[in-house]
């Protein structure tokens, strides 16, 4: 009954709803999109690795590099084509909505970072009422939207190196190997706060069904909850 009072309450959203102390975070075309470009990510950054990293021949051997090459092609393929027209077809408000958020800051975002490095280290903080996206989480997206298409055009330029001048192509080796490096933190970071980390990895629910506890969002994203819920 309460349950049915809160959704009569709720703004009309393309991605909120409540139902039996759960609230639905995440649309399935946004799941997707995450794990298509999380996935391909991880496996682009490793095989990368193994393809730069200094003596990696002599443990794996050249048929095993020469895979590594190749596979690495192959997830370039899906990272470079898929993430974008899934978000922008299959969930087109959320995206944009998602987009807006990310770059606003205000108080309550400056205040997340103390409590959070605090509740990391297991001290006890209140952290302040967040949006969809905390103040974290919008740092990590906008690495992922400014890194995205650094390391598309950079890895297919590399591809096709011989078109490009040698000196032109080594800016490129930089900047793709930078790039990776600042993102590979970001994404193993947001992997340990996702799968090990208390208090956060009941979120970890949400890319997978959808759908995350209603009080944990209630305590992590008070905004958004009283947004979809009229409390």
């Amino acid at each position: 009954m309460a349950t049915a009072r809160i959704r009569a309450r709720a703004p009309v959203q393309d991605e909120a709803r409540v139902h039996e102390g759960k609230v639905y975070r995440f649309s399935l075309a946004s799941r997707l999109a995450h794990w298509n470009h999380a996935l391909t990510f991880l496996l682009l950054l490793f095989t990368g690795l193994g393809l730069v990293v200094r003596g990696a021949s002599g443990l794996a051997g050249a048929e095993v590099l020469r895979f590594f090459g190749q596979l690495h092609r192959w997830a370039a393929i899906p990272f470079t084509v898929l993430t974008i027209p899934i978000l922008f077809t299959g969930a087109r408000r959320a995206t944009l909505r998602w987009l807006r958020e990310v770059f606003r800051f205000d108080r309550d975002d400056l205040r997340f970072f103390p409590a959070f490095v605090r509740e990391f280290f297991g001290m006890q903080a209140e952290s302040p009422p967040q949006g969809k996206f905390n103040a974290g989480e919008k740092i990590n997206s906008i690495l992922q939207i400014i890194g995205w298409p650094t390391m598309v055009i950079t890895g297919w330029m590399m591809v096709y190196k011989t078109s490009f001048p040698p000196a032109v192509m080594q800016w490129v080796i930089l900047i793709h190997s930078g790039t990776a490096m600042v993102l590979g933190c970001a994404v193993l970071g947001h992997i340990y706060l996702a799968t090990l980390m208390p208090g956060f990895r009941e979120g970890l629910s949400g890319m997978i069904t959808g759908w995350v506890p209603a009080k944990w969002a209630k305590d992590h994203y008070r905004k958004w909850y009283r947004e979809i819920t009229g409390e």
